[in-house]
């Protein structure tokens, strides 16, 4: 994994971009971190093959990966979605003046994303709920900002909503998470000073938010990796996390990333996972996906295909 690092390539954009989408009376914002062709395509999906893009032609995936390079293209973004109760934060991307030793491309980053986050109408003091669907690096990184040499939380206010088998599995008194190397310091720069400051909600199984907004484990790409849902008025949207990477997934679920822990069962679950979108006519919308970032997903023979944006 710590190779990756080194193979990853800077974004090319770093502009204030928001996708904004309603959902029954919930408003959906995206706050942007970084955005642009990031990975070679067949290291962040190993089974990846040209072939998949002559199957479905060239025009189908030109949005998601740069042909040229064969880079895929990557954004590193927040959901931010205000409920008619709650201001909720779904995964909070890299952070500011993080060191990341095996990962120099995703730490000692200085991007506006807070300013992008108050442009959209939210201060750190207005937020009610930080949802991490994981525990990675760039999920759980501006959970807390450096003042005064200190790690302290971001959003004073907010609970910081932590699946309790991904909180023990990250620990680092965890021998089973101490060889995933590119994840090293996470824990305690981002997760444990919310923990200490009694800011941390730990959730097993399924757990409500709130009366709209909703979260179920998804096991495979971490151990306690979870996929939130949202309805109102009869309108979905599934907030997939790192379910899936890239939109080469939904046309073949069989092809885990080179990030999970579990390939098998990661396949498994996002099969499982599209298989739902699909039956409730959900709004798909992962942590890292191309724009225009949340997409419809319709039945394509035995697998799926992205219908376009929302």
């Amino acid at each position: 994994m710590a190779l990756f690092g080194e193979q990853m390539k800077r974004p090319t954009r770093n502009v204030r971009a928001m996708t904004m989408f309603k959902v029954g009376d919930v408003t959906v914002d995206r706050i942007e971190e970084e955005y642009g062709p990031k990975f070679p395509i067949d290291m962040m999906v190993p089974s990846f093959t040209m072939d998949l893009v002559d199957e479905h032609g060239p025009a189908e995936f030109a949005p998601h990966i740069d042909l040229d390079s064969q880079l895929a293209k990557v954004s590193v973004h927040t959901w931010l979605v205000r409920t008619p109760r709650s201001t909720i934060l779904i995964d909070t991307c890299n952070g500011n003046h993080k060191e990341r030793p095996n990962m120099p491309d995703m730490g000692g980053l200085d991007t506006p994303w807070l300013q992008r986050l108050e442009a959209a109408g939210v201060k750190p003091e207005d937020v009610d709920y930080v949802i991490c669907t994981h525990l990675h690096l760039d999920h759980v990184g501006w959970n807390t900002s450096l003042v005064n040499g200190e790690w302290v939380p971001t959003f004073p206010n907010a609970k910081h909503v932590f699946n309790r088998t991904e909180f023990e599995f990250w620990r680092p008194d965890n021998p089973a998470s101490a060889p995933l190397e590119f994840n090293a310091g996470v824990f305690d720069d981002s997760v444990l000073p919310i923990f200490d400051r009694g800011l941390a909600e730990l959730w097993d199984g399924d757990h409500d938010v709130d009366e709209v907004f909703h979260l179920e484990m998804a096991p495979g790409h971490t151990p306690g990796n979870a996929v939130a849902w949202l309805e109102s008025r009869g309108e979905r949207v599934c907030f997939a996390g790192d379910t899936m990477h890239s939109a080469v997934q939904v046309y073949e679920p069989g092809w885990s990333s080179g990030f999970c822990v579990d390939s098998t069962e990661s396949a498994a679950t996002r099969k499982r996972l599209l298989d739902r979108v699909v039956e409730k006519n959900a709004i798909l919308a992962p942590a890292h996906f191309s724009a225009p970032h949340a997409f419809r997903v319709i039945p394509k023979g035995d697998k799926f295909a992205v219908q376009g944006a929302v």
